[in-house]
């Protein structure tokens, strides 16, 4: 295993993580006292009973079930402030096992969010997300608890230089950190910048033009940083009053640090679409090819295609029912980076149902309920399993 790298100084970004808490409050101390008065603040509390028949998604002989609970505190802020809007959500949770009592856990969430706008020509975001909690079983097996940690900061910014067009840019820092010695070769950081160009037509409908710069660093496994470059168009568009369509469609080319026979360059897309079919029915569908990650070795890139069809039906005022089905299918490219490995040929078959029910018996107060079925096809033996699981949650709003 490479040994981390030397800590050389404070990076172009290292003062980046802060920039969404320090704007945010700047623009909450600047606005007047009788600006941030009112229902500004609603705290809320959830708990949920979850039951799993595969919870190390194991092969079908090695399955064992379990059930736990999780208790959530948090509160929710969502201000205008003239033309500006602040939200934020920041919440705790803890985490009961009946069986596997190695993983309780307390874990910890944070969005915020300023929506900007300055003049009439300018507008973006600046924001934070934080999440602190255990590794989701389908990423770590292991009987020790694995806690992992996600933050993202990011900017953008809007230029309407023209009623019919527009520039973009965005800057993404993303870090995840685990808190195992076995999980540390996944850690990584990724810093994104997006540049790009819309026209806006006079019905409201958009089309553009996007670059990505991904620069993504695997600080204990550096035989896994690269550089991504992606060039998409993007369309959204309103077909009728009921149907609206989103595209993400281009090329992505991805070369490594070191071993260069790793290095990729491949077509990815995603459309998605969405129907209005009635007052109280909708749908979406979901169609992909892109470029997914991978940690291993013995493959460059896994070429994820799927498909997802998702509804929402309100059968009443009171309650809604929802399902999503997705399939995909995942093809790993095997380059042997290491002498003595050889190149993976896996191939996996991803499939996931989810049916759920939700109540709300009073504004402040919601119930839901929700089964599902998961199973993963791999030509590895060792990698499939499949599972079923029910739910059922409760969140109280102040």
């Amino acid at each position: 295993m490479n040994q981390p790298r030397k800590n050389s100084g404070p990076g172009p970004y290292a003062h980046f993580a802060a920039m969404p808490f320090v704007m945010i409050a700047g623009a909450l101390i600047c606005a007047p006292a009788s600006a941030i008065d009112g229902d500004t603040f609603t705290p809320y509390v959830t708990y949920g009973v979850y039951y799993d028949a595969n919870l190390l998604r194991l092969p079908e002989a090695q399955a064992q079930s379990d059930r736990w609970t999780r208790a959530e505190v948090g509160i929710r802020m969502d201000k205008e402030i003239g033309r500006q809007k602040l939200t934020a959500d920041l919440s705790a949770n803890k985490s009961n096992y009946d069986n596997f009592n190695q993983y309780d856990n307390d874990g910890k969430d944070l969005l915020a969010n300023w929506k900007w706008v300055l003049g009439n020509q300018f507008s973006g975001n600046v924001g934070t997300s934080y999440s602190d909690g255990l590794t989701p079983f389908d990423d770590y097996k292991g009987l020790e608890r694995s806690m992992r940690t996600q933050q993202k900061n990011y900017v953008d910014g809007t230029w309407r230089f023209h009623p019919s067009w527009q520039l973009n840019a965005a800057y993404n820092r993303f870090d995840l950190r685990y808190d195992t010695q076995a999980q540390n070769p996944s850690e990584r950081k990724l810093d994104m910048t997006d540049v790009g160009i819309d026209y806006l037509a006079k019905s409201g409908n958009k089309i553009g033009l996007v670059a990505r710069h991904i620069e993504g660093d695997y600080p204990y496994a550096d035989i896994n940083s690269y550089q991504q470059n992606e060039l998409k168009a993007k369309v959204d568009w309103q077909l009728t009053g009921k149907t609206y369509l989103q595209f993400l469609g281009g090329w992505a080319k991805r070369e490594y640090a070191s071993n260069p026979q790793r290095d990729s360059s491949v077509p990815s897309a995603r459309l998605t679409a969405y129907w209005k079919a009635t007052g109280k029915t909708a749908f979406s569908l979901g169609v992909w090819r892109e470029l997914g990650a991978t940690d291993d070795l013995a493959a460059n890139y896994a070429r994820n295609q799927g498909i997802s069809l998702g509804s929402t039906w309100d059968a009443t005022s009171k309650i809604s029912v929802d399902g999503l089905i997705m399939t995909e299918k995942r093809d790993y490219n095997g380059v042997a980076v290491i002498a003595g490995i050889a190149p993976s040929n896996r191939d996996d078959r991803y499939n996931n149902a989810v049916l759920g029910l939700t109540y709300k018996p009073t504004l402040h107060w919601r119930v839901r309920a929700s089964v599902y079925r998961t199973t993963l096809d791999s030509n590895v033996a060792s990698a499939t399993y499949k599972t079923n699981g029910a739910m059922i949650t409760t969140r109280y709003e102040f």
